[in-house]
């Protein structure tokens, strides 16, 4: 139980943009999560899963109301305060679900604004460093403030070492 004084833990979403089963980016989410609940007090990290979301078509809100699962994503991403996108590069730029849930999130009220948000990546061409840049591009419109020091570059620490073992 939380002390009056005590800081309101921090609640990320990851969100996987990939939805191959045996991805490595689902890997990176799952170790992100083992890490944060062995290692850090205060923050929390949950998975959403973006394979149910439809195709954005818009012809879907009927009555000013978003299909069910889409007010659903919609809610969690509202209630986070952060993000951790796991994003695999597709033709030097993010996924199609990914694209698709973060038009259904921008539809207004647009529900990622003002929110700090990482990505981390592995494979492609560039270790997914266009796809981090196509959402960095998305993330200026979306007012997402994107909190990675180097551009994602892969470094030894302790959580490539997680990784890796």
């Amino acid at each position: 139980m939380e002390s009056p004084s005590s800081p309101k833990p921090i609640k990320v979403t990851a969100i996987c943009c990939s939805l191959r089963k045996a991805s490595f980016h689902h890997g990176l989410i799952h170790s992100a999560i083992d890490i944060t609940n062995n290692s850090i007090n205060g923050m929390s990290i949950e998975r959403v899963d973006i394979s149910s979301l439809p195709m954005l078509n818009t012809d879907l809100e009927v009555d000013d109301k978003f299909p069910p699962e889409v007010e659903s994503f919609r809610q969690q991403i509202l209630q986070s305060d952060c993000f951790l996108f796991a994003s695999p590069e597709y033709n030097y730029s993010v996924t199609a679900p990914l694209k698709n849930a973060i038009d259904w999130a921008s539809r207004l009220p647009n529900v990622w604004a003002d929110k700090a948000a990482a990505v981390i990546s592995v494979g492609g061409s560039f270790g997914g460093g266009l796809s981090q840049y196509s959402l960095r591009q998305s993330g200026v419109y979306l007012d997402l403030h994107f909190i990675n020091d180097d551009g994602g570059s892969p470094r030894p620490n302790k959580v490539t070492k997680h990784i890796s073992a």
